[in-house]
């Protein structure tokens, strides 16, 4: 139905997360990630790009239920843009893909109102954060992912927890999900009311599951830690430190990358032009000794001959 919704509560290791999804604002894409999260794929898996202000990317599942991992890998068609148009927002959530037609299981949830989100038809939001996006904006950042940061390879994570676990400890992932599904007409400010309320009653239970000693340890340890730079950026590419095996990246660009690379440019171009001045000046001061010591050389010869 084009007027079908679902409430999805997760349980993370930083708290529960509540979204929002809806099915008029992209049917293919919502049919998809409903039945995900139904079949419990996100569950147990990593929040492996975190980039603050920007947005964080979830998506790849250690499920070893190989019908289920192909239901996730295979791409969707891209569905019409939707008018009017959605803007991205905190909270925000869409498909991390890598060009038209190339949504699988890799979603994002926007922490900002980056202008270079949502420009393509792969990005059209498929619903938002309704409560708990300050636990989402908690999740610990090892900085964004290769070449843009030192943050975990997407590529080395499928069916190895153990490259987050050993080597990124710090990662936070979600814990158990569950989906209801129900149709649009109460409003949105009502759903959202009538689910916090629901939310209040499993709070206790919530809880103690989130907060378990190991998840407790785990979490005590934890500590503190934008204009498109180009369509072509945004395809499907090989973004190499061991990506292998085929594994393609799915990701949006970073809105201050190209802000980033203009100011090196300007640094690096500041840093010649001082170089330039700099060998002028030590060329003048050089010049300027050898003309002081031959005027001297001159007076010495003019006083011998007196």
């Amino acid at each position: 139905m084009s007027d079908e919704e679902a409430i999805i509560r997760c349980g993370t290791t930083k708290g529960e997360i509540t979204l929002h999804l809806i099915r008029k604002w992209s049917p293919n894409g919502f049919d998809k990630a409903v039945e995900l999260f139904e079949r419990q794929y996100y569950d147990g898996s990593h929040f492996f790009r975190v980039v603050p202000k920007f947005l964080v990317q979830f998506g790849i599942s250690y499920s070893k239920d190989k019908e289920l991992q192909s239901l996730a890998r295979k791409q969707i068609k891209d569905d019409p843009k939707y008018e009017p148009h959605i803007p991205f927002e905190p909270g925000t959530i869409s498909y991390a893909g890598s060009g038209p037609n190339s949504r699988n299981s890799q979603l994002f949830i926007s922490y900002g109102s980056a202008a270079s989100l949502g420009t393509q038809l792969w990005e059209t939001p498929i619903g938002k954060v309704i409560s708990g996006l300050n636990h989402a904006e908690e999740f610990y950042s090892y900085g964004d992912m290769p070449p843009w940061g030192k943050g975990p390879v997407q590529g080395k994570i499928h069916g190895h927890p153990e490259y987050i676990d050993e080597g990124f400890p710090l990662t936070d992932k979600f814990l158990l999900c569950t989906v209801k599904r129900t149709t649009s007409g109460t409003g949105d400010d009502e759903e959202e009311n009538d689910d916090a309320v629901a939310m209040t009653d499993d709070e206790t239970n919530d809880d103690e599951q989130t907060e378990s000693p190991t998840d407790k340890q785990d979490i005590s340890n934890k500590e503190a830690d934008n204009s498109n730079v180009g369509e072509a950026l945004r395809r499907r590419r090989r973004v190499g430190q061991g990506v292998g095996k085929g594994k393609e990246d799915f990701f949006a660009v970073p809105q201050d990358k190209l802000g980033i690379m203009k100011s090196r440019l300007k640094h690096v171009s500041s840093n010649a032009t001082n170089s330039s001045f700099g060998l002028i000046v030590v060329a003048i001061l050089a010049l300027m000794a050898i003309f002081v010591l031959y005027l001297s050389r001159g007076r010495k010869k003019v006083t011998k001959r007196n």
